[in-house]
């Protein structure tokens, strides 16, 4: 790297003191902003010419011509990479954070649900929970609803206790009765089968059917990694739209799509999270995440252990979302369900 491009410690200091500010008030920052919220003594000039500077680098850009700066995903992830070594939240957070989850649970999933909900709780973002829970289960319904125009929902319901629903688009229109019969008839083929089984009879459906049903069939097919992956539990709770409903990121309507999609499509945050497992702690910020609907999100997680499973705990949020408090909420909620002993 260039002198140029060096970074120097009243730079960082000052793109620390932007993000924590923009992280708290949702506003473009300004330098008399920073001035008068860190009480500084150095001049309004002298910062307004680090901000410069930090624009320049790329960590900071100005939304509008007259507006104060806001970080970028190059700057979120310096001032991420800065943040060393986290203290324990609070003794509030901790002890609620224990009565929450520090119970008896009589089952994994109930658990899972239970946590994501906490997540969303304590930070207003999406709470996350994605378990490796090996657990016999065999598929009791499958079904096609059918929505406006070409789009539907697959439910597949599986014993004991457990569905999944995804968003599916057809190749065209087709009538509801028909949509009808390709669900009974994928149903006739699969119900009663264990889940391990039902992908391998979808694809002997698909090699030995015919006409419209086999078409309907063929867009299940493609959903087959989500319907039909045994190991993989998820859980998700956003209360925020109920909390936040004023933010500016929900008031962009792209980011508000982008989030419904993200909660309707589950195989979606599925295909994140299980890239993830190789981390302890990992953090992606916007076009990090490598996907058009997640570039205007962070998403922060952390792998836990109970005895009877394993998995991720995550929050998705803004990007201004206060990193430090969320890697330090999945941190200690980590070590909680460490302790937790599943009931018969």
């Amino acid at each position: 790297m260039s002198g140029t491009n060096v970074i120097s410690a009243d730079e960082i200091r000052i793109l620390r003191y932007v993000i924590d500010i923009f992280v708290e008030t949702g506003e473009p920052v300004s330098s008399r902003m920073i001035k008068s919220h860190f009480r500084l003594e150095e001049s309004t000039a002298n910062i307004r010419k680090i901000l410069h500077r930090l624009e320049a680098l790329g960590y900071l850009y100005k939304p509008h011509v007259s507006a104060g700066r806001v970080p970028s995903d190059s700057g979120y992830r310096l001032y991420v990479d800065g943040i060393r070594a986290l203290g324990p939240p609070s003794r509030a957070l901790a002890e609620r954070i224990r009565t929450k989850i520090g119970q008896d649970w009589r089952d994994v999933r109930e658990l899972m649900a239970a946590t994501s909900m906490l997540l969303s709780d304590v930070t207003d973002y999406m709470g996350i929970t994605m378990g490796v829970v090996q657990a016999h289960r065999v598929v009791e319904r499958f079904e096609i609803v059918l929505l406006e125009g070409r789009a539907g929902i697959v439910i597949l319901t599986l014993a004991p206790g457990d569905a999944r629903k995804v968003y599916v688009r057809f190749e065209r229109e087709y009538p509801p009765y028909v949509v009808e019969s390709a669900g009974r008839m994928i149903n006739e083929r699969i119900a009663g089968h264990e889940l391990e089984q039902a992908p391998e009879r979808l694809e002997s459906f698909l090699r030995e059917g015919a006409g419209v049903e086999r078409e309907i069939a063929s867009t299940v097919s493609r959903e087959a990694s989500f319907l039909f992956d045994s190991p993989y539990d998820l859980e998700y709770s956003y209360r925020g739209i109920e909390r936040r409903g004023d933010s500016f990121e929900l008031s962009n309507p792209k980011i508000l799509q982008n989030l419904v999609r993200l909660m309707g499509e589950r195989n979606i945050m599925l295909g994140v999270l299980k890239n993830r497992f190789e981390s302890d702690v990992s953090v992606t910020i916007g076009r990090e995440n490598r996907m058009r609907e997640l570039e205007d999100f962070a998403i922060v997680t952390r792998r836990f252990r109970t005895a009877d499973c394993e998995g991720i705990l995550g929050v998705l949020g803004p990007m201004r979302m206060s990193y430090r408090l969320v890697l330090s909420l999945l941190g200690t909620t980590a070590e909680e369900l460490a302790h937790i002993q599943i009931g018969e």
